[in-house]
């Protein structure tokens, strides 16, 4: 049934989802798309985007064996069912083998491998690690340095090498490939025990103090999300879809991942590190063209720059969509996209605590650039008034503006830590996004920004949203991010960010007078446009508001201390995140000149005390 409008959606769950979904678990789930699709490719893995470079093809027999081989390796070594096993893993079949062992076997945990050793190593004391998955320098080099650090902060850990048959042997190391081939391929040596409601996996969620939360993934709604997540496409077996994400998100491991390979589609991973290898980017026309891809996968900021690659007459009459998620694509990249290729783009929106897509506009229906579409089946959205206690006050109207909540099979239970659920986790079962959106009358949701990613000037809320809709406008803007610039006066007032297309110039000023001419809020109008070389994002693309804002702050603070800088005192400022105050400005010393401590200090309170941000002051 393919998906066009609410109603199609509330006729699907007239049937009861435990009837939908066969499968309860991941386990039960590969087991049948594997006899369903035999013969078929599931995974064709690039080393390299060159035409002679090495491509791996993956059978939906070999992959399960693989799975099977991997899970039964885990308790071999000793792994029990509550364990947990943490993986640093490049985009590799073997990622994908050990990810749903570990979910099988006992309980996975993908982390980040850009982290540095010690934020790994916090993540995974939370979760309990017993064992350690991670690739060897000849597929990533920057991972393996990290597991020495993680060895010591973790004693008694159990460690797999993945890649490394061809390395130096290891004390204490397992080689992964070579020790899961000598296990049993075609049953579980020592099942668990896999219900609905059974924990598969902690997935971090991004975090910009302190370590992050780590949301439960359960294997009925890993079941649940491996059907909703490409529903909207109504496409079936042999389907290509390229994958450029890494698998520590869920963008890459669920919809990129176990939601094509549940439907029989070959997922394509271009390389270890997809997207954030710039060849990728480079000849991604050339792939689609070479592999026939069906559904490209990517996040805005990666769409924006495979737009800027020329196509040069590639065929890509393979093409029928692009899907794309993580941040709200702007307005003009996908009228762009449209135009341009000639195929639809499907946004969607959705978090690790939903285990991926809640919303996705429909492919086959009415897509409504602006929106995340309608919301999947089997998830309830609701746009609510919500009192900063977590009480839900009210269901707000058609088209006000709202906290984002959602509920059902799909959501998470909670954090593995459950002080974490607070202001999360509300009455009834509902989870709060963390978003403010409307609904508009059709179904379709509106995202409006992040409820703490609102930039308050005098008490004047001002939607981001607006400003870097505006700028990706400008024929020379790739990408933009607006946030607050603290002001002593008005708290906030807003400001962007703007990572310019190559070999394209645009001044500030151009670009503040751009603003002012598109956006009809004269308060909503950038007091600064900054150009950036590049856009610091996350590992998986989203662009990293957290560190704009930080640069942000440094630049109010350090112009509000030019007059004490103009009496002789040598003075720098660093804005950092601090655990107790959130973000603080530190305002260190150098040379006092001729006033004293006191004086400085009294003086600093007078520049920086307006400010909403606390400060610091430090001497030496």
């Amino acid at each position: 049934m393919q998906i066009r409008t609410h109603a199609d959606i509330v006729a699907l769950e007239q049937v009861p989802v435990t009837e939908r979904i066969s499968a309860g678990n991941v386990f039960e789930l590969l087991k049948e798309t594997a006899a369903a699709n035999a013969g078929r490719v599931a995974i064709r893995y690039l080393a390299g985007t060159g035409d002679s470079d090495t491509v791996r093809d993956v059978s939906y027999e070999a992959m399960l064996r693989h799975t099977i081989q991997a899970a039964n390796l885990l308790r071999a070594e000793g792994i029990v069912p509550d364990d947990t096993v943490t993986l640093l893993m490049p985009g590799l079949p073997e990622t994908f083998f050990a990810l749903w062992g570990a979910e099988i076997a006992a309980v996975a945990n993908p982390v980040n491998y850009f982290l540095d050793a010690s934020q790994i190593a916090g993540i995974m004391k939370e979760a309990g690690a017993k064992a350690l998955i991670a690739a060897d320098p000849s597929i990533f080099p920057d991972i393996w340095p990290k597991v020495e650090k993680i060895q010591a902060a973790l004693p008694g850990l159990k460690v797999f090498r993945v890649g490394g048959a061809d390395s130096a042997p290891l004390p204490g190391v397992i080689e992964f490939e070579g020790a899961a081939a000598r296990q049993p391929g075609d049953a579980l040596v020592a099942p668990k025990t896999l219900e609905r409601d059974t924990v598969a996996a902690l997935f971090h969620t991004g975090g910009t103090t302190g370590l992050p939360k780590l949301a439960q993934h359960t294997h009925g709604a890993l079941a649940l999300a491996a059907w909703t997540n490409v529903l909207v496409f109504d496409l079936g077996p042999g389907t290509v879809m390229i994958n450029p994400l890494p698998q520590f998100h869920v963008g890459g491991s669920i919809v990129g991942a176990l939601s094509p390979i549940a439907n029989g589609w070959t997922i394509l991973i271009p390389t270890p590190l997809g997207a954030r290898n710039p060849n990728v980017v480079r000849d991604w026309w050339r792939l689609v063209e070479r592999h026939k891809v069906t559904v490209g996968g990517a996040v805005p900021t990666s769409l924006a720059a495979i737009m800027n690659v020329p196509r040069n007459g590639h065929d890509l009459s393979s093409l029928k969509t692009f899907v794309s998620g993580g941040s709200t694509v702007p307005v003009e990249l996908i009228r762009r996209i449209e135009s341009e290729i000639g195929v639809p783009v499907v946004e969607g929106y959705g978090m690790t605590e939903v285990h991926c897509y809640s919303t996705m506009n429909p492919l086959h229906g009415e897509r409504r650039p602006g929106s995340v579409g309608l919301r999947l089946p089997y998830t309830e959205v609701r746009i609510a008034d919500v009192a900063p206690d977590g009480t839900i006050r009210r269901d707000c109207d058609i088209d006000e503006i709202g906290h984002v909540l959602m509920r059902g099979p799909q959501v998470t239970p909670g954090y593995l830590n459950p002080g974490h659920n607070k202001g999360a986790m509300l009455a009834d079962g509902w989870l709060d996004s963390g978003d403010l959106g409307r609904l508009d009358a059709d179904g379709y949701v509106w995202l409006t920004g992040r409820s703490k990613d609102l930039i308050i000037r005098g008490g004047h809320n001002i939607d981001p949203l607006v400003i870097e809709e505006a700028l990706t406008r400008h024929p020379a803007v790739e990408t933009a991010a607006a946030v607050g610039l603290p002001d002593s006066y008005a708290g906030e007032l807003p400001m962007a960010f703007v990572q310019l297309k190559p070999d394209k110039v645009a001044t500030p000023d151009e670009l503040r007078e751009f603003c002012r001419q598109e956006i009809p809020e004269r308060a909503a109008v950038p007091v600064q446009v900054v150009p950036i070389p590049v856009m610091p994002v996350t590992g998986v693309g989203k662009i990293f508001k957290p560190a704009l804002r930080l640069e942000a702050a440094q630049r109010a603070f350090d112009a509000a201390l030019a007059p004490l800088r103009a009496e002789g005192v040598k003075a720098q400022v660093v804005v950092r995140n601090d655990t107790t105050h959130g973000t603080l400005a530190e305002v260190r010393i150098e040379d006092a000149g001729t006033l004293s401590s006191e004086a400085i200090v009294k003086r600093c309170a007078e520049l920086l005390g307006a400010f909403q941000i606390r400060h610091a002051v430090e001497f030496g």
